[in-house]
């Protein structure tokens, strides 16, 4: 038995209790889903110097979970990431190169 009360009845249809407790666990279960979520891929272009990058997100607050990752190959390994009300600062351990255009993929969620 579920911690709702349900078990397995077969192929009998619901009774009108049953049915309620199946929508009752369905809207806790929505009720875990993120309330917001913003991410994609970010084209940036390195300048030999720069290691820290900022990716704006329209959140409007610090995101609770962040990712971020390399897309484009042969790319300095990022150091660390973090984030504030508005950006993702991305934080790699050397600068790109000098006119290097890469991607990011981000992904930051707001529970």
């Amino acid at each position: 038995m579920s911690k709702w009360g349900l078990t397995y009845k077969g192929v009998e249809p619901l009774f009108p209790e049953e049915y309620n407790k199946i929508v009752d666990a369905l809207e806790e279960l929505d009720g875990r889903i993120p309330a917001q979520m913003q991410g994609g891929e970010i084209k940036l272009v390195g300048d030999g110097s720069t290691t820290t990058f900022n990716i704006a997100h329209t959140l409007g607050r610090r995101p609770d979970v962040c990712f971020v990752g390399k897309r484009t190959p042969n790319l300095p390994d990022i150091d660390s990431w973090d984030a504030d009300a508005y950006n993702i600062t991305v934080r790699f351990k050397a600068a790109p190169s000098s006119g290097q255009e890469f991607y990011l993929w981000w992904l930051a969620i707001v529970f």
